[in-house]
């Protein structure tokens, strides 16, 4: 089995074709695998942040919000009963509280801020639950 020591809430961005703008459905998940490379690099006097993270959803262990299920994100349309990983959408290094089921960047931005929770971007993805024991089986997210 693995090691947890995190729960995450990844907000899959939707289309609003009424207010043609980004809305974001939070899914929280806990019981994950967390790990932070967190490094500051100088460059002519310049600080830049270089730091990554890599999050391991178990496929056994993990338990998801509303019990929802994961699809491939070519077949994610924002049904509220799933969950996906794309590239681009939002991880919060903590639980989702708020009462509001579906929310726009800026407000996703401001609950992390108010609740002292890092929010990254999902930059590389991997599903690894295709081959393997159950136990093995997982989620591979890279972030920034």
């Amino acid at each position: 089995m693995m090691t947890t020591n995190a729960d995450i809430t990844i907000f899959n961005a939707v289309y609003d074709k009424t207010t043609r703008n980004e809305k974001f459905i939070p899914t929280v998940i806990r019981n994950v695998s967390f790990y932070a490379s967190e490094t500051v690099n100088t460059n002519d006097g310049v600080l830049t942040d270089q730091s990554a993270y890599k999050i391991r959803i178990p496929y056994l262990g993990a338990e998801i919000d509303g019990r929802r299920k994961y699809v491939p994100e070519e077949r994610y349309n924002g049904d509220s009963s799933t969950w996906t990983i794309r590239h681009g959408d939002l991880i919060a290094i903590g639980a989702y509280a708020g009462n509001t089921a579906i929310l726009t960047r800026a407000e996703a931005s401001e609950w992390a801020s108010s609740a002292g929770i890092k929010m990254i971007s999902i930059t590389d993805y991997a599903d690894n639950t295709a081959r393997g024991c159950d136990s093995t089986k997982h989620w591979r997210i890279g972030g920034r």
